[in-house]
């Protein structure tokens, strides 16, 4: 649950994101007889894509094992957090950034298309496909997930992450200008919780090869119960 912790400022406030990026599409679904199956479709896609980081992680993280480094795995994810964390906080432009938004924009642009069919399998594809959409956010998200190196933890907050940041996209079904006004806080809250997960993900890496201490919250109980932030 610790990741779930860490990442909760991302999944509340990822909705001022949500509405910004996606709630021009989603107000197309406004009056769509199947619109709900876009939450269905998104849903599932997040979950599983949750799901795939985590093991990913746990894939590199048994890697990494085999040949004594297994830090190795925290630091990568801990500086590619760090790294994505600058860059919405301050407006860097990581390398790849614009060959990425560009081949992803395309992507875009035919899932626009399935809007156009009144029917449940389109819309359902729309949502599950939402998740290759250029967005900062949801690659902070399941970079956290494979950094868990768990396929249950990644998968929980995929799932979680989709559910609470979908407040905002039903209610731009409705309206355009709902949240506006809160929107300028946006890119200083997720990337100040990128920084700290990332900064979290580096100090364990550097606590797993001797330079520091873990940090127990509760080093009195058995090992067991322990608490570790990093």
């Amino acid at each position: 649950m610790a990741l779930f912790f860490a990442m909760l400022p991302i999944y509340i406030f990822g909705n001022l994101h949500c509405l910004g990026m996606c709630g021009p599409l989603v107000m197309m679904l406004g009056q769509h007889p199947h619109r709900y199956y876009y939450f269905l479709g998104r849903t599932l896609s997040y979950t599983m894509a949750g799901g795939t980081a985590g093991a990913i992680g746990a894939v590199a993280d048994t890697f990494f094992r085999r040949y004594h480094i297994s830090f190795a795995t925290t630091l990568i994810f801990g500086f590619l957090l760090m790294m994505l964390g600058i860059s919405s906080f301050t407006g860097w432009r990581y390398p790849g950034y614009r060959f990425l938004s560009k081949q992803l924009f395309k992507i875009s642009q035919n899932l626009s298309l399935l809007l156009l069919q009144e029917r449940r399998l389109p819309t359902f594809l729309f949502g599950f496909f939402t998740v290759a959409l250029p967005c900062g956010q949801t690659l902070i998200v399941f970079s956290a997930c494979a950094l868990s190196g768990s396929i249950l933890e990644g998968t929980f907050n995929g799932a979680v992450f989709a559910l609470l940041t979908s407040p905002s996209l039903a209610l731009a079904m409705q309206a355009s200008s709902a949240l506006q006004s809160a929107k300028k806080y946006y890119q200083a809250v997720i990337g100040i919780s990128a920084l700290v997960v990332g900064t979290f993900a580096i100090l364990r890496g550097l606590a797993e090869i001797g330079l520091i201490s873990h940090w127990v919250i509760n080093p009195n109980s058995p090992s067991y119960y322990h608490i570790v932030i990093f």
